[in-house]
This record gives C-alpha cells, sequence and structure tokens, in this order.
C-alpha cells in the first residue's frame, strides 16, 4: 500500500465535486500549493476566490456567498482558520446556520517544524463547541470521499480536519455512504477509539500488539458532531480508550463520554491524547511518538492498560 496524503487527496477530490455542484466556489488564503486547491482554480476560475492571507475576511465573504446562493469552500491551516476566525465563524457562518464549509489543513502536530504556532491541537473541540457545526476529522483518503459527499449534501455548515503527512490507509472498502463508525481491526479484548489520520499509527499498534496475543478492536470514527448514537451499542460492557492526536480535553474523548453518560453506560476511558500543552518543533513521525500517540510509546501504553 501506498500513503496518501490527504491534502493530495482533497486536491482531486475537490475539482470532481466542483463538476457535481455548480454552485461550489472555493475560497483560498494564498495557500493553493499547500491546500491543493490550484487543480479547482485552473479548471474552474471563475469559482475560485485568492482572498490572500486575510482568514476572517475570508469567512466573511464565504458568508455573503453563502446568502447569495453559493456553496463556499473556505481553505486555510486548521489553526488560522479555527483560532484567528473563530468569531466570524461563530457569528457570520453558523449562527444564521449558512452553507459554508470550512477545511482545515495541517491539523494536529503533522507540520513539525514550523512549531507550535501552526500546529492546531485545539481546532476539533473549538468548532465542536460552535452550535450547528458538523465536524469531522477523515481516517484516510478513502474515507474523505464519503466524507465530503456528505459533507456537501447536508446544508449547513461543516468544518473538516486535514492531516499533512502521507499515511497508510485504513479503509479496506470505502463506502459511499459515511458509517458512523469503521471496525479497522476486530478483536476480543479492549476497543480503541480512534479518529483521523492517526488511525494509522493506532493500527499498526495494534496489529503488533496482536502478534503477542493482544487482540483489541479499533474503531474510526470520522464524523465527530453529531457523534452518531449506534457505537453506544458497541461499547457496552467493554473496555474503551481513545487515542487522539489533539488536546485531551475537548475531542474524541469528550463526545464519546457525553454520548455514554445520556444512555447512562458506566464507562472509563482512557485518554490518549495531547496532554494540554502546545506543540512544539520537530519531525512529524518524532512528535506523534514523543507524545505518545505512535510506535514504541503508543504500543506500551496500550499493553499496559490492556493488562490493568
Amino acid at each position: 500500500m501506498k500513503p496518501i496524503a490527504l491534502r493530495d487527496a482533497y486536491g482531486a477530490a475537490i475539482s470532481e465535486f466542483g463538476e457535481q455542484y455548480p454552485n461550489l466556489v472555493v475560497l483560498d488564503a494564498d495557500l493553493a500549493t499547500s491546500t491543493r486547491t490550484a487543480g479547482f482554480r485552473e479548471r474552474f476560475p471563475d469559482r475560485y476566490i485568492n482572498v490572500g492571507i486575510a482568514e476572517q475576511n475570508m469567512v466573511a465573504m464565504a458568508a455573503g456567498i453563502a446568502l447569495g446562493g453559493g456553496m463556499p469552500a473556505v481553505n486555510s491551516f486548521a489553526s488560522f482558520l479555527t483560532r484567528r476566525a473563530a468569531d466570524q465563524i461563530a457569528i457570520s457562518v453558523a449562527y444564521p446556520n449558512l452553507n459554508v464549509k470550512l477545511f482545515g489543513f495541517h491539523a494536529g502536530i503533522g507540520l513539525g517544524e514550523d512549531g507550535a504556532t501552526q500546529q492546531a491541537v485545539e481546532d476539533l473541540g473549538i468548532m465542536q463547541a460552535i452550535p450547528n457545526i458538523r465536524v469531522y476529522a477523515p481516517l484516510d483518503a478513502g474515507d474523505l470521499q464519503a466524507v465530503l459527499a456528505e459533507v456537501f449534501a447536508e446544508h449547513g455548515p461543516a468544518y473538516v480536519r486535514l492531516a499533512r503527512p502521507a499515511t497508510l490507509p485504513v479503509v479496506d472498502e470505502p463506502l459511499g455512504r459515511l458509517p458512523a463508525y469503521r471496525v479497522l481491526r476486530d478483536g476480543d479484548g479492549g476497543v480503541v477509539v480512534t479518529t483521523g489520520t492517526t488511525s494509522s499509527d493506532v493500527v499498526a499498534v495494534v496489529d503488533a500488539l496482536a502478534q503477542d496475543g493482544i487482540r483489541l478492536m479499533v474503531l474510526g470514527v470520522s464524523r465527530l458532531k453529531p457523534l452518531d448514537r449506534s457505537i453506544v451499542d458497541v461499547l457496552i460492557g467493554r473496555r474503551v480508550a481513545v487515542v487522539e492526536e489533539h488536546n485531551i480535553h475537548g475531542g474524541l474523548a469528550d463526545g464519546l463520554s457525553m454520548v455514554l453518560d445520556e444512555h447512562d453506560v458506566a464507562h472509563r476511558i482512557e485518554r490518549i491524547a495531547i496532554n494540554d500543552v502546545f506543540g512544539e518543533s520537530g519531525r512529524p513521525a518524532q512528535l506523534l511518538a514523543s507524545y505518545g500517540l505512535a510506535g514504541d510509546p503508543l504500543r506500551e501504553r496500550l499493553y499496559r492498560w490492556s493488562h490493568t
């Protein structure tokens, strides 16, 4: 299998959706190369707007386009889009429930050497806390296709988190319709729930543990809000761990805990995430390991958890 970066898959897909939706307008913050929207610009030059490095203005423009019947796709780094333009997203887009699609690139700590100021480790929490916004973190390129199909078909605001590094596919058979969750590995032990491209690292570690006789189930969730309640049936009576490349607050673990609470399911979630600190400069793979989200550190953490 060949590793594929979500931004490359997005660049190819957005042009195809441009054919399907003639009202789709792409806005970019002078990042066409990084966001891979240059292909859309060449194919639909009259539906592409380079706003420049002005994320707040870009979101406000998108709101105006949506009010005029367009379906704007707003593209920028996740750190800039969710932190810098949070007010415009909340008041100009989410409050009137406009049909604006937000794409946050280079999320998590995968931006590596660029350091903490450009790494988004709180973007999911920010977006999930704003009413009316659907929130997604695709697992791989195949899953992204189903995510985009749902995002463009459903009216209203949506935020899609996209990571930079190329990762191995984890979805064997991409489905036309986005499921509530995907069973990435089956097992009779505990259940490890994950989201985004971190799923690739989780699967690799769980496969290694399986060679030692530890068979964990892995569930991949790419629609975090609304989180489908059907996942509760899988988790009842099972030990649960959540692995996510996000701050330990406000991410998938919090959403999953809330759903279990709503169904009166007693639970304790082992939270494996970025422990309420900012990112730092370094190579992406090394950073993931240093935060305990990949490689031997994750394997040791899941091993200890499975034996307690």
